[in-house]
């Protein structure tokens, strides 16, 4: 994809497109997103329902001042990603509570606010499973970050059926999805998010924003988002039948007068790698499953895809946070709960073991020696105990 995006930008520099303000395609990737992206899901989208912005960060960014702007308490996910919660902050929307993966809720004891938003993510970007959504008040608003992820490898829904679902629950006049690719499937250097709403506050919002970075805005983050969009279609295509699926995505590119989409050779290649991804992950997830006597993972928290586990420590260290200080001082870094958003309380609540962000992607090599690493400083730290 990075070197059709490449050509592509060679062809922009040439016509000039890129040295101009507008838009050089005259709305015609957000109409071919749309198209794309709601045959996918079966909704029915328009052009004026999507807004490109420049990675998730921003988009969770640019929701987040909005919804803070009309009166907007949020209830998070515990993990999240931590925009969330750093956004929240940034904009003053207090975080009225908490919920984990089964949806239990935690009340943060915020005062009440004029009105409420839900932020569902899917999948979690840190347990790698999907969520249950609290029960309770009906929310005014729903975020719900969609991000596109390699293969689906756990026993629950895949991420798909369970985003067609969702999806198709909201009403877009008082909700809005994100739509960008994990970092596993990001091209380094492009951040590149879709906004899909049909809140007409929430859209001039965005586009004042837009606006004012005009000057520094890339068509290049459009066009890979369209990328992506013709991959979905991709992925659920049987080998005899993606000839055809990609010739009608090609089509949609074309009537929306986009260049051409990569030929379904590179397609071909593209599903292959993220095939050997999602074994990859699988195969280290099974590895994680082999030192449950170190790192535990109830079934609830198993990753359903994605590169991400949540397990926790068998045996609760006494000094939690100190424990991982030493390990960063002799080179082992943990990611613990502390640096995946929520709150002292939530987390005793909702999640009170001690737990590890383990990373599926790592070679397995380097999974391997890692969780004996892990267990070497148990051991010594176990030693070392009065």
């Amino acid at each position: 994809m990075g070197i059709h995006l490449a050509e592509s930008l060679r062809r922009l520099v040439e016509d000039g497109s890129l040295s101009v303000y507008i838009d050089p395609f005259k709305g015609g990737a957000r109409a071919a997103f749309a198209e794309l992206v709601g045959d996918h899901l079966g909704l029915h989208l328009d052009a004026d329902d999507i807004r490109f912005v420049r990675g998730g960060t921003e988009a969770i960014n640019l929701i987040t001042a909005h919804l803070a702007s009309t009166g907007h308490g949020l209830t998070l996910p515990l993990p999240n990603y931590y925009a969330f919660d750093h956004c929240a902050a940034r904009w003053q929307a207090p975080v009225t509570g908490y919920y984990r993966h089964d949806g239990t809720l935690h009340l943060t004891g915020h005062a009440d606010t004029p009105h409420t938003a839900l932020v569902d993510v899917l999948p979690n970007g840190v347990t790698g499973t999907i969520y249950t959504t609290p029960e309770g008040p009906d929310y005014d608003f729903v975020l719900l970050d969609a991000v596109i992820q390699v293969g689906h490898f756990g026993t629950g829904p895949s991420p798909t059926s369970a985003l067609r679902a969702k999806a198709r629950a909201l009403d877009l006049e008082h909700s809005a999805i994100i739509m960008t690719a994990s970092k596993d499937l990001a091209l380094p250097g492009i951040r590149a998010a879709a906004v899909i709403s049909r809140n007409a506050e929430l859209r001039a919002h965005i586009g004042r924003d837009a606006f004012d970075r005009a000057p520094v805005t890339s068509p290049l983050g459009s066009l890979l988002m369209t990328l992506y969009a013709a991959l979905l279609t991709a992925l659920e295509a049987p080998e005899d039948h993606l000839d055809k699926v990609h010739a009608a995505a090609e089509d949609t590119a074309a009537r929306h007068g986009l260049p051409p989409l990569p030929p379904v050779s590179a397609v071909r290649r593209l599903l292959d790698h993220m095939a050997q991804m999602t074994e990859h992950y699988q195969a280290n997830f099974h590895r994680l499953a082999q030192d449950a006597d170190i790192l535990s993972l109830p079934a609830a928290l198993a990753p359903t895809c994605g590169y991400s586990a949540f397990p926790e420590l068998a045996v609760p260290r006494a000094d939690f946070l100190g424990w991982v200080r030493q390990c960063a001082l002799d080179g082992l870094r943990l990611n613990p709960t502390v640096v995946h958003g929520g709150t002292t309380d939530a987390w005793k609540h909702l999640m009170p073991g001690q737990h590890l962000r383990i990373n599926l992607s790592e070679s397995r090599q380097d999974m391997a020696r890692g969780l004996q690493e892990i267990r070497m400083h148990l051991n010594r730290s176990n030693r070392q105990a009065p």
